[in-house]
């Protein structure tokens, strides 16, 4: 190299060192709204290239760094979990291992929270069904609500299984849940005191339409144990001679996918295809077929926009093997399977794994399915024959007693609005319930039962509508 070419390449890196330099101190002057996994990823980058030892990698130095950081600050591994595991979608999640029991529990017939089946839709909490007789369903939570609060905490802010902490607690706390519910413009508040909450996986009923015995069972999710509760059902079915059956899984928002193909297998002939787990290596992917246990009955099953995941594989396998109509709505569409494991400090991950396929070859992820014969339920005008109207002569607040605190409660209840126990008291429950009703419908919200809003609350429930079940009315009349 001659000495001026020399001299040019020498003062190249000086310009460059010195670049360097400056951004350093730039750096070091201000840190704010940096960056930092950007900043980290362009170092790594540079030193994997840059670096002259052949041992530096990509690889190797996140995992030294990954090391070193958890040494010195456990918490930080379980950010990282999180964040590792909530990358993948909203259906992969990791439970530290108080959380994990909580999850399992979920899963199981017993649990100690406000009672509802719930999942997650592009960061929502989205209620599916409120569990029959639990806390939930007492005070008015309804399929459908989205879950914004749990006393002081944002749950639109938090991690899915946080959140649920935040909801589930101690048997006899209470928990004050706030709500958006279609419709409604202005948020749902309920003060809910935790219970423990035995699931029923299922409810049967026998129906009677023209002469016709018509058994009903209706799944609100698929627990662990709700395959055994359905060959009982079934059971009674036939001691009962009854040959005609519809499964209602509107609103039930899944669980576990091994129990929805238990229940497909008591109901199609053997060798039927139930679904598919399709893996991103093929060799994984996993057929499930019908055992030859199944008996013939005629069947119906009922579906709507929150019936989803393992509601879906069930839908699927008795539809296109044409051992059932479907009707109602199209459902959800959660196509995926999630796989659990567990990790060395007793936590739990919980990742998707797989597509599970109809025995079409279908992948309804986000697609749903769309039910043989469509049925929308209609609404009716409420009966006001329950209801009186108030006599607009007396202002109610906190601390009064009478006929009409227990007839505004009443209406409010109905509305599902009020919390609590239904009696002639203005206690704490009702101010707020009025409180949310003068919200709902703009006026000025103080939590007093003056005339303007007596008349309004009467007004509003006198021009109000209930949903009719016309779509278990099309099933029974397919019989």
């Amino acid at each position: 190299m001659n000495k001026k070419l020399k001299k040019f390449v020498i003062w190249l890196m000086v310009l460059s060192i010195s670049i360097s330099a400056v951004s350093v101190v730039a750096f070091c002057e201000d840190t704010t709204d940096v960056d930092y996994s950007l900043n980290i990823e362009k170092v790594i980058n540079n030193l994997t290239v840059l670096s002259r030892y052949e041992t530096v990698t990509k690889q190797s130095l996140y995992e030294t760094a990954f090391k070193e950081v958890f040494k010195n600050d456990p918490e930080a591994y379980e950010a990282v979990m999180k964040a590792l595991l909530s990358s993948i979608d909203e259906n992969s999640s990791y439970f530290n291992p108080e959380e994990a029991q909580d999850f399992i529990q979920d899963l199981n017939d017993e649990v100690t929270g406000i009672g509802v089946n719930v999942f997650s839709s592009d960061e929502n909490i989205i209620v599916s069904e409120p569990i029959p007789g639990s806390p939930a369903e007492k005070v008015g939570i309804k399929a459908g609500d989205i879950i914004i609060g749990a006393d002081n905490f944002d749950l639109r802010t938090m991690e899915f299984e946080a959140a649920l902490d935040k909801i589930r607690g101690i048997e006899g706390t209470e928990v004050r849940i706030k709500i958006i519910r279609s419709g409604i413009s202005e948020p749902l508040s309920f003060l809910i005191k935790r219970e423990k909450v035995v699931l029923n996986p299922l409810d049967f009923d026998v129906l009677e339409n023209d002469g016709k015995k018509i058994a009903k069972i209706k799944i609100y999710s698929f627990t662990n144990t709700v395959a055994e509760k359905f060959a009982e059902a079934l059971k009674t079915m036939d001691n009962k001679g009854i040959k005609n059956l519809i499964i209602d899984v509107r609103d039930n928002g899944g669980g576990y996918l091994d129990q929805s193909v238990k229940i497909a297998d008591m109901l199609l002939p053997k060798g039927a295809v139930i679904t598919t787990e399709d893996h991103k290596i093929g060799m994984l992917n996993e057929t499930y077929t019908a055992s030859g246990q199944g008996k013939k009955y005629n069947i119906v099953i009922l579906i709507n926009e929150m019936s989803a995941s393992a509601s879906e594989v069930l839908t699927a396998a008795l539809t296109e093997n044409e051992a059932a109509k479907s009707v109602g709505q199209k459902t959800f569409g959660k196509g995926t399977v999630q796989t659990m494991q567990s990790t060395f400090d007793g936590g739990i991950i919980k990742y998707t794994s797989a597509y599970y396929l109809t025995p079409s070859g279908e992948n309804i992820h986000k697609a749903g399915i769309t039910p043989d014969i469509k049925v929308e339920n209609s609404v009716k005008p409420v009966d006001m024959s329950d209801f009186e109207m108030f006599s607009l002569s007396t202002t109610y607040r906190k601390g009064d007693k009478g006929p009409e605190i227990e007839q505004a409660k009443r209406m409010l209840k109905f509305m599902g609005v009020f919390v609590g126990e239904v009696n002639d008291v203005y206690d704490e429950n009702l101010k707020i319930a009025v409180t949310t009703y003068q919200k709902m419908v703009n006026l000025f919200p103080y939590g007093v039962l003056d005339i303007t809003t007596q008349f309004n609350i009467y007004d509003k429930l006198k021009t109000s509508t209930m949903e009719v079940d016309d779509q278990l009315q099309r099933a029974i009349d397919i019989f």
